[in-house]
């Protein structure tokens, strides 16, 4: 199944319902999470689309995209991207397309697992102001991009 994900962003801020009614959401699956959490998600592992709900209301809060999949090499994101994103991005790719990132996290080992950079941008393009947290991986390709309401930031 494709996701139309320009449209996914777009429902930022709606419950889980109003997506399904509008077809935005094509799994029966609904966002679980374990007891007490504040959040419920959804993994669309196929399609390569991690969302996070707010449990109170069934809001999205969250929308990952999983550009590079570990352990899958040649994995091809396989929903269109919304322009100007496609589908290998280089960090200076981004820089040269959004210009210099509002904030930037350097690449990094925790517990004998290396990360590459992290970045954030703030784009104002859609129906509310959004931030995307871009992970690099250690070649500094784009591995994930998370869509999430500027009004939720968490640096």
């Amino acid at each position: 199944m494709t996701i139309n994900i320009e449209a996914l962003i777009r429902c930022l801020g709606q419950t889980y319902h109003e997506m399904v009614d509008q077809d935005i959401i094509p799994y029966k699956t609904k966002p679980a999470g374990e007891y007490g959490d504040p959040d419920l998600n959804l993994d669309m592992v196929k399609e390569g689309v991690f969302l996070s709900f707010k449990r109170d209301g069934m809001i999205l809060q969250e929308i990952t995209l999983r550009i590079q999949r570990d352990g899958i090499k040649g994995w091809i994101f396989p929903n269109d991207l919304p322009t100007p994103l496609k589908a290998e991005m280089s960090r200076q790719w981004m820089h040269d397309t959004f210009g210099e990132p509002d904030k930037a996290a350097p690449p990094r080992k925790v517990a004998n697992k290396s990360f590459g950079w992290t970045e954030r941008y703030a784009i104002e393009d859609f129906h509310m102001p959004i931030a995307i947290q871009v992970s690099y991986d250690l070649d500094e390709m784009v591995k994930k991009i998370t869509f999430l309401p500027t009004s939720a930031l968490r640096w």
